[in-house]
């Protein structure tokens, strides 16, 4: 069996977690500049939606191997882990394929189009006993660990409401993949995913679990000219009595930020998803304001951009022989939790994904 090379935390040294990317998009590129300056992790071959695609790629971040099929990359041997960074539609045919390869996996989000497509894969995990995980990157920064901390020290005494908002602007474009229903567009899977994930994580830690399903919801949504729900919300309330009102959009910019309400004070971030406000920042903060006392801000400094923290985090999982990373990042169940919130949010509202598509995009 081949040892890879350990990260910090861990005592093993070797040679780095090799990664295939499936994707030559603008997440594909942040995640490939990120592995540059990592210790444990490194780039080694790509495939994108055409081989001219995929050259440019691997010449931009000079990378050894470049593929034109999906097939052809999957048996490279010289790939340990693959990277799934194309529209929603194809990730499960995606995943499947690369866990069938017996390649560890890192989908982005959502990991599926429904719940049902993630217990497939979540199943198809286990039977090839190869780690997975969904890419929901906030889950494994530690601002996420630091606000874990600071939620269960007391500092705001009890959380009893939540509000969380991913929404951005983006003009219309049918075929872009945000406003094309064949490529899974609209707001709700593209990104509400976030405060669902964060409000299921802040109700679980006040119920002293690693997350809680909400026991109902209620849905809103403007959609737009191709059918998509351009701007969604949602009203949560758990059983741990906790409420959360949530906001997803990708045409309207309601802002990217969360607040945690306690009976002693509240918790304010500002760019909890993509902390840092860049893909690449070493430093973010939130601020805590107990009803009594002046605002604190928590800062929290890194020395690694936030998709290097997430690929380390799997390369250090699967150096320890798991096949799941520890919490808060994302769980099999923590992932089939949250796809079944979006399949509700979605089902209230009608809205109806496309079937798994057949292009590798964008």
């Amino acid at each position: 069996m081949r040892i890879l090379q350990a990260c910090e935390g861990t005592t093993a040294m070797a040679s780095p977690l090799r990664w295939g990317i499936i994707g030559t998009g603008e997440i594909a590129s942040d995640f490939a500049a990120a592995l540059h300056k990592s210790a444990c992790c490194e780039v080694v071959n790509a495939v994108g939606s055409a081989p001219g695609r995929a050259q440019a790629f691997a010449d931009r971040f000079d990378l050894p191997n470049v593929c034109d099929t999906i097939e052809q990359l999957l048996a490279d041997d010289q790939v340990d882990a693959v990277y799934i960074a194309t529209p929603h539609p194809m990730h499960e045919r995606l995943t499947i394929a690369c866990l069938r390869a017996g390649k560890h996996v890192l989908c982005e989000k959502p990991i599926t189009v429904d719940a049902a497509g993630a217990e497939r894969v979540i199943n198809a995990a286990s039977e090839q006993n190869v780690f997975l995980m969904e890419a929901f990157m906030y889950r494994c920064h530690p601002l996420t660990a630091k606000l874990i901390q600071v939620l269960q020290s007391g500092a705001i005494g009890e959380a009893r409401h939540i509000r969380a908002d991913f929404g951005f602007h983006v003009p219309r474009r049918p075929e872009h993949r945000l406003f094309n229903p064949d490529l899974g567009g609209g707001a709700i899977l593209d990104v509400g995913g976030y405060p669902v994930s964060f409000a299921r994580l802040v109700a679980g830690i006040a119920a002293g679990n690693p997350f809680e399903q909400p026991s109902d919801l209620c849905a809103t949504c403007q959609r737009g000219p191709t059918g998509v729900d351009e701007l969604a919300t949602a009203q949560l309330t758990f059983p741990s009595g906790v409420s959360a009102q949530i906001t997803a959009a990708v045409h309207h910019p309601t802002g990217t930020a969360a607040t945690v309400f306690g009976t002693a004070g509240s918790i304010h971030l500002p760019d909890p998803w993509v902390p840092g406000s860049d893909r690449h920042g070493l430093t973010t903060h939130f601020e805590l304001r107990a009803h009594d006392g002046p605002v604190q801000q928590i800062e929290v400094t890194t020395d690694q951009a936030t998709y290097a923290i997430e690929a380390e985090l799997v390369a250090n999982a699967i150096q320890s022989g798991k096949q799941q990373a520890d919490w808060p990042a994302m769980s099999w169940q923590d992932s089939l939790g949250n796809m079944q919130v979006l399949d509700e949010w979605r089902k209230q509202l009608g809205i109806v994904v496309a079937a798994q598509g057949e292009r590798v995009g964008p």
